[in-house]
């Protein structure tokens, strides 16, 4: 992998988190797609294991400075954990068609955002935790489109194990 392009990438991404995502909430509860979590599913079904897990890490880590305001905390374990477990998961079932990444982008959304709200101690936020899955969900497989483009991974990679 890149790991300079990787950082830019993460770093452009968390700053969109940040400060424009906001704008195209929708509902009344302005619910958000999560680019982060996009991006985690992305690596995760397309980089070796070992990288994978690195990225996870790294785009969680990211997802606390926005959550919490440079602290570590939840996001970091909880993108970690479903990061992980999908590049694993890559490893024996293909996730490159479009339903499969919604699929994916859905339950690792629900996966993380429970278990981050569970760390956190916050009560509630089940509708926001479904809606930002749901609405990532949807946008993902249109923004990987976008991401094999802006960051190519050798296709043979993956199979080298």
């Amino acid at each position: 992998m890149r790991w300079p392009r990787f950082a830019v990438l993460v770093l452009i991404t968390t700053l969109l988190q940040a400060s424009f995502i906001d704008t195209i909430g929708v509902t009344s509860f302005k619910i958000t797609p999560d680019l982060l979590l996009i991006l985690t599913v992305f690596f995760a079904t397309r980089c070796e294991i070992a990288e994978a897990i690195i990225s996870s890490f790294a785009i969680g880590l990211s997802a606390d400075l926005i959550a919490t305001g440079f602290k570590m905390g939840p996001e970091i374990i909880s993108f970690g954990i479903f990061g992980t477990g999908l590049a694993y998961l890559h490893g024996v079932i293909s996730l490159k068609k479009m339903p499969h990444q919604a699929l994916a982008i859905f339950a690792a959304g629900i996966g993380t955002g429970v278990l981050s709200h569970f760390l956190a101690g916050r009560p509630g936020g089940l509708k926001l935790i479904i809606g930002s899955a749901v609405y990532s969900a949807v946008i993902g497989p249109f923004l990987s489109l976008l991401l094999d483009l802006l960051m190519p991974i050798k296709k043979s990679q993956r199979g080298k194990r």
